[in-house]
Order: C-alpha cells, then structure tokens, then sequence
C-alpha cells in the first residue's frame, strides 16, 4: 500500500513538473534560452503592454513622439541577437511600430532603449551592396556610415535638433563600415521564425533639457523568409524599466 502510494506521488509529482514546464516553455517563446519574461518585467510573445511616457511629453526639445503613453499595445513579434561573450539584445516589436530594446549580460537585463519606425525603404539587391560597402567616394551618398545623421523633419524643428553624431566606428572617419548583427525573430501570429541580418550604424545626440540621448538607428536589412531587401530608420531614447506594466 504504502509502495503503490509513492508511486502514485511520483507520478503525480513528475506530471505537474512536466505542465510547469510546458506552461513556462510557452510563455518564453521567442526569448533568449533560459530566459522567462519575469526576467523582463513580463514582456512576452503576444501579451501586452504599455509605457508610462508623462516624463518624455514635457520636453519640446525631444523629437521621439510620446503620445500614445499608457495606451495598451501587443507584443507582435520578438528578436534575439547574439552579440558573443554572454551578451544579447532583445527586442519586443509592438504593434504600433514601435519596439522595445533590452541589452542583457550574462542573463540579466542591464538597460531598456525605445525605438520607432520612421521610414522603411525597399532596395534591390544591388542597391543594397552599396549601401553596406565601402563607397568609391568620400562622400557617399547614402547616410549609413556616415560620421552625422540628419533627421529630415518639419520645418518649424530647430536644426541643431535634427543633428545626430555616430556612435560606432573609428571618430576620425568619414565613413565606417555597418555593424552586422544577426536577429531571429519569433511572431505571435504563427506565420513562423526567420533570420533577419543587419547591417547597422547608431547615432545619437544629447538632449540638455531632459538630460537624456536620443538615438538613430540605421539598419540595411535582407530578410530571408521574405526575400527582400530595405534601409530602416528608427528613432530611440532611453526608458527605464519602471515605465513598462505588462498585462
């Protein structure tokens, strides 16, 4: 009796360990191995957010569009990037085009970025090759890799608000070459998982007035499900983790 009692408190044991499991392994879909979304304040695949932006809505001078702060936004897809020696990025895409960035070390996030889309543009294989390679001039013609960025926005923006300086590549430089990452991305939709490679630069700029930066990103991207070829532009700033409430 007491044997067949053991028996069945293993089992039982053993089946709960197993729906543990498999309820843990769904809600970290698309997310780095060994990673849940409590260690990313509860962002998931397919679940929802929103941001607490009241902060970045008092400053003029900051051009990262904040008013849609506190509306409530799915979680549409996630990336993953390996950067090598225990370091990673994850990035949350929500529905309303824009995405959250978190840069993680050892399996711990250390920083969250918030970008928006501003402009998608789709290449042709050849345009491509001219965009991540070395140009023939000085001053090429396209924008990525060049030491500055400006953003081309309306008229009533100050220029100097519009200035953005590169982050990566040697200072000196009128060009440097893209940072190449390389993403999988996971979609909540189902529609599957596919290898994104980008080809990027990072520009950025200090706002005085909320005594915070804002960044550019530049990103030449061949997605191999898709077969298709574009140059991104997105606009970041820094959030900290205490405005996102995930639901």
């Amino acid at each position: 009796m007491l044997g067949s009692l053991k028996s069945l408190f293993r089992a039982n044991s053993k089946s709960v360990q197993q729906k543990h499991a498999s309820e843990t392994a769904q809600r970290s879909s698309g997310l780095p191995v060994g990673m849940t979304p409590d260690d990313f304040n509860g962002l998931r695949l397919g679940g929802m957010v929103s941001l607490n932006m009241l902060s970045l809505k008092a400053f003029d001078s900051l051009n990262f569009d904040a008013s849609w702060s506190g509306a409530a936004q799915e979680i549409a897809a996630i990336g993953v990037v390996e950067l090598g020696q225990g370091e990673q990025l994850a990035r949350f895409y929500l529905e309303n085009d824009t995405w959250i960035q978190a840069s993680i070390a050892n399996g711990k996030v250390f920083e969250y970025k918030l970008f928006d889309f501003l402009s998608a543009q789709h290449v042709s294989n050849l345009e491509f090759d001219g965009l991540i390679n070395q140009p023939d001039s000085q001053a090429p013609a396209h924008p990525l890799g060049q030491s500055s960025f400006t953003l081309e926005a309306s008229d009533d923006i100050p220029d100097d608000l519009k200035r953005y300086q590169r982050v990566w590549g040697a200072e000196s430089s009128a060009w440097s070459a893209p940072v190449v990452l390389e993403e999988t991305v996971t979609r909540a939709n189902g529609s599957g998982i596919s290898q994104v490679t980008h080809h990027c630069m990072l520009y950025e700029r200090q706002d005085q007035a909320s005594e915070r930066f804002e960044y550019i990103l530049l990103s030449a991207e061949a997605d191999e499900l898709e077969g298709s070829y574009q140059l991104v532009t997105s606009l970041g700033i820094d959030i900290s983790a205490v405005i996102i409430e995930a639901h």
